[in-house]
């Protein structure tokens, strides 16, 4: 029953190739070892015995001849058999007469001390026939001689030889097992890359591997390989083509700006993020008598100008982004242009520095009383679209005559925040970290399909006495680098929360680019979640587009410690850049979610349509699943269900 049961268990328990070489490897071993030493032993019986049994031939022959060439006195006969036997380690030395009567007989009967075991001389006793030399007297025969050697002698050496055989023959099988490990491994070294990339392949990570020179794991490596190629060439060519349909549908043709459609999508998405807080700007660009450059000097230098104008606008925000943490440009109409600033400082101070830079560009169209007034304003909190560029626009009409540069910027501030200094608001922020003020707010990523995906996590601090949303306090946490922190406490807030009985479906939680260009604090983090294994492989991390663009190595590392340790990885904000990520079949991400700009009015905009039913093949390819942010309209959500969607984040 014992038997049986041993047997299906082994048959149920799961055994890996290298198991089963190394149980071949050392039956062979422990054959060749046991066969070895049994082979020698008998082979050392063998030699034994034929040599016992020639020295009693050889002593029989000898005594013989010495005894027929004597007399044969009785006395005479007893004292040369007892001389020879008390000298020779025999066991019988009998001499009869003719008719088998004993003449002279003597025998050993004693026991020898031998540390030879009793089942050693049972199995490997000698039995030696004795040597028979005949004795005449005269022509005429006296008797016939026996003489038998004592064997035990023989056995204590057979023993002996025996032990040594085998403790040369168990170092031999030792070193043969370290030979054979070293060889082993150098051959099944193929093998840990090939079982590597066939999980790589089934966590969403089509990478190549190394071929092996071992003839069977190459055809595997090279088939395997070829697969990830395919994947890599698939997708490089499909992001090549969702680029080129992105760029097209979203920008200018001649300025490479964004273009209206694009911009207002941008500027709707800001003003939803500005519920709770408002915290940007708009600046609005119109190129006055633009049309008179194509008049009098060709519509070559006026698509020229466009370009330089362009081109000066992007300079001018690429070297001053420490007054703001993003901007967004775009061309609206033919000679108006804009830009969105968030979490703009002073508008006041941008506005006199485009002054400045604009003065110089104007003197170059005197000829052709060019000018490029603007005006600038702040975002409100319950602002629409409509209200913030009507603003502007009635700001630059209110200028009167639009001639050279001017500029005009609205008297109206921003709503006044709840601290009035970054040193209040550093203070603050670290105050409800230090006591622990802080919510966790969920956010379900709700599935078109079935239930939850997952759950999204943010966090509120209080403030003043009052809970404020990461909204609200987001944009001077990120200025004065406390976004680390913040991350921290979240982790430890969540722990707190889950770590008794973790959810049943995924977390999600986003970590800033702070974090994770902060080694210390991402190492932090990770060593944290990695106390709790239940509840690090539910959580999903969220990291944004720009920062996987930005920092490609990094975020591959990071999406390596966060599967080491069974967490997923999503990628959050996705759009203008996700064509950009290079080799994103290596990373083996969960989720994209697909920012907010490409899903309000989804159902109105045919190119956008198009580009995300590209990502949603692109990604559905590579086993990774799309969800738009921020829509809430049905007809919007019936829409990304069509192109392939598997999910909404209505927030």
């Amino acid at each position: 029953m014992a038997s049986f049961s041993l047997s299906k268990y082994l048959k149920k328990r799961k055994i890996t190739l290298r198991q089963e070489l190394w149980i071949a490897l050392l039956i062979v071993i422990f054959v060749g070892f046991i066969s070895s030493v049994l082979i020698s032993t008998n082979s050392a019986k063998s030699y034994f015995s034929t040599q016992l049994y020639l020295k009693n031939v050889d002593n029989a022959s000898s005594l013989a001849l010495m005894i027929s060439q004597l007399d044969k006195d009785p006395v005479e006969l007893e004292l040369l058999v007892s001389a020879t036997f008390d000298t020779g380690h025999y066991k019988r030395i009998e001499l009869q007469n003719p008719n088998g009567e004993v003449i002279v007989k003597r025998t050993f009967t004693d026991e020898l001390k031998a540390t030879a075991p009793q089942w050693f001389r049972a199995v490997y006793g000698l039995n030696v026939q004795p040597g028979v030399g005949q004795v005449n007297n005269g022509w005429q025969q006296f008797g016939t001689l026996f003489i038998e050697s004592h064997s035990q002698y023989a056995e204590q050496a057979l023993w002996e030889s025996a032990l040594k055989l085998f403790f040369s023959f168990l170092i031999v099988a030792f070193f043969a097992c370290i030979v054979s490990a070293y060889f082993l491994s150098r051959i099944l070294k193929p093998l840990d890359d090939v079982v590597y990339q066939a999980n790589a392949f089934g966590e969403k990570r089509f990478i190549k591997s190394s071929v092996p020179r071992t003839f069977e794991f190459a055809r595997l490596v090279q088939s395997m390989n070829q697969l990830s190629t395919r994947f890599s060439r698939i997708i490089k060519e499909d992001n090549k083509r969702l680029e080129e349909l992105r760029f097209k549908s979203q920008h200018d043709e001649l300025t490479g700006l964004a273009n209206r459609e694009y911009f207002g999508a941008t500027l709707e998405a800001h003003l939803q993020k500005s519920k709770d807080h408002a915290h940007g700007a708009l600046f609005l660009f119109r190129v006055v008598n633009l049309d008179r450059i194509s008049e009098e000097v060709g519509r070559v230098e006026m698509v020229n100008f466009l370009r330089r104008f362009s081109q000066m606008l992007v300079s001018f925000l690429e070297s001053n982004q420490e007054h703001f943490s993003e901007n967004y440009i775009a061309r609206i109409s033919h000679s108006d242009f804009t830009v969105l600033f968030s979490d703009i400082d002073d508008i006041q101070a941008i506005s006199e520095r485009i002054l400045l830079m604009h003065q110089s560009f104007v003197e170059e169209y005197k000829n052709v009383n060019l000018a490029i007034p603007h005006s600038c304003t702040y975002i409100q909190k319950d602002d629409t679209r409509f209200d913030v560029l009507k603003r502007a626009d009635e700001l630059l009409k209110s200028s009167g005559k639009q001639s050279d540069v001017q500029a005009k910027v609205a008297q109206i501030k921003q709503e006044s925040e709840l601290f009035d200094n970054a040193t209040s608001w550093k203070n603050a922020i670290e105050e409800a970290l230090n006591n622990n003020n802080l919510e966790i707010n969920t956010y379900p990523v709700t599935s078109f399909t079935g239930p939850v995906m997952q759950n999204q996590l943010g966090l509120s601090l209080k403030l003043g006495g009052q809970v404020y949303r990461a909204s609200y306090y987001y944009q001077w946490a990120n200025r004065l680098k406390l976004l680390a922190r913040l991350d921290w406490g979240l982790i430890k807030a969540l722990v707190a929360h889950y770590s008794i009985e973790p959810p049943s479906e995924l977390i999600s939680v986003e970590l800033s680019a702070q974090t994770l260009l902060d080694d210390a604090a991402l190492a932090s983090i990770l060593t944290y979640l990695s106390a709790f294994p239940d509840l690090a492989s539910k959580i999903c991390f969220d990291i944004r587009e720009s920062i996987a663009v930005s920092e490609i190595e990094i975020f591959k590392d990071f999406c390596e410690q966060a599967r080491y340790m069974g967490a997923k990885v999503a990628l959050k904000r996705v759009g203008p850049e996700f064509t950009k990520i290079y080799k994103i079949q290596e990373f083996g991400l969960e989720m994209i979610k697909v920012d907010s700009v490409y899903g309000h009015n989804i159902s109105y905009s045919q190119d956008n349509q198009t580009f995300l039913r590209g990502v949603c093949t692109l990604a559905h390819s590579i086993g990774i699943k799309v969800v738009a942010q921020g829509v809430t309209s049905q007809d919007d959500i019936d829409t990304l269900i069509n192109l392939g969607f598997d999910g909404v984040i209505k927030e």
